[in-house]
C-alpha cells in the first residue's frame, strides 16, 4: 500500500524524487511517515499551480528572491510547448546576452565570459532540442533589454539538440528585433547534430561561427573581444 501510494504521488505530481525517511511502525501496527522528501520537475510546475504558488509564499524558510518580469517572460516562453528547454533565465545587469547550454558547459561558458572581462546580462540555458519558435522568442526577449549590445551563443558538443534549429531561431529572433545578425552575434559555437546545415544558415546572414576545434574558453574570449570593439 505504501509503495503504491508513493508511485501515485510520483506520477501525479511529475516528481523526480519521492522519499520517506524515516518511517516507523506504532505499537498498534500502523505505519507512520515521520518525514519525507519530494522533488518536482521544474518544467512541470505549470501543471501544478497550487505547488508553484508555494514557491513565492512568504512562509518559505529561505532567502530566494522573487522572479523578475524578465524571468517570468522567459519562463512563459519555455512553456510554449514541451520540446526542449529554452527559458531558464536569470537576469543580471551586463551588456552581453548569453544563450548557453550543455549541462556543466553552460556554467563553464558563463565563468569564461567573466574571466575574460565580459559582463553577462543573463544566464540562459537551453537544450533538449527546443523549437525554432522558442529560441526565436527567447532571443527577442534578451535583445529587448536596453543594455544588451550583442549576444553570445555557446554550447558543448550536442547530440540531442539540432544546431540548425537553434541557428534558425537565433536568426529569426534577431531579424524580428530589426537588428543585423552579423553585427549582433558576438560568437556562435555549437558543434554537433546537423551542424553543417546550421552553419549554412549562419553563413547566409554573414554570422561567423566556430566549430569544435574552438574551445568554450576560446569562444568566450572571442565574444568579449567583439563586444569591446
Amino acid at each position: 500500500m505504501i509503495l503504491s501510494k508513493l508511485a501515485d504521488i510520483f506520477l501525479d505530481y511529475d516528481a523526480t524524487l519521492v522519499e520517506i525517511n524515516p518511517i516507523v511502525r506504532t505499537t498498534n501496527g500502523r505505519y507512520v511517515a515521520l518525514d519525507c522528501h519530494l522533488e518536482i520537475d521544474d518544467d512541470a510546475l505549470f501543471r501544478h499551480k497550487d505547488i508553484e504558488a508555494l514557491s513565492n509564499s512568504k512562509g518559505r524558510l529561505d532567502s530566494s528572491r522573487s522572479m523578475t518580469d524578465f524571468e517570468r517572460q522567459a519562463l512563459a516562453i519555455d512553456q510554449i510547448d514541451h520540446r526542449g528547454v529554452a527559458g531558464r533565465v536569470i537576469a543580471f545587469d551586463g551588456s552581453l546576452g548569453l544563450i548557453i547550454g550543455g549541462g556543466g558547459a553552460s556554467l563553464t561558458a558563463f565563468d569564461a565570459i567573466q574571466s575574460h572581462g565580459g559582463n553577462p546580462a543573463n544566464y540562459c540555458e537551453i537544450g533538449g532540442n527546443p523549437s525554432v519558435r522558442k529560441v526565436k522568442e527567447l532571443v527577442q526577449l534578451i535583445l529587448s533589454q536596453p543594455n544588451i549590445q550583442k549576444i553570445a551563443v555557446i554550447m558543448n558538443v550536442v547530440s540531442n539538440t539540432r544546431v540548425d534549429l537553434v541557428a534558425r531561431g537565433i536568426i529569426k529572433g534577431i531579424l524580428a528585433t530589426e537588428k543585423i545578425p552579423s553585427e549582433t552575434v558576438a560568437v556562435f559555437r555549437i558543434p554537433g547534430a546537423w551542424e553543417d546545415e546550421g552553419f549554412k544558415i549562419l553563413s547566409k546572414y554573414g554570422v561567423a561561427h566556430q566549430d569544435r576545434t574552438v574551445s568554450i574558453d576560446q569562444a568566450a574570449q572571442i565574444a568579449v573581444k567583439k563586444l569591446n570593439c
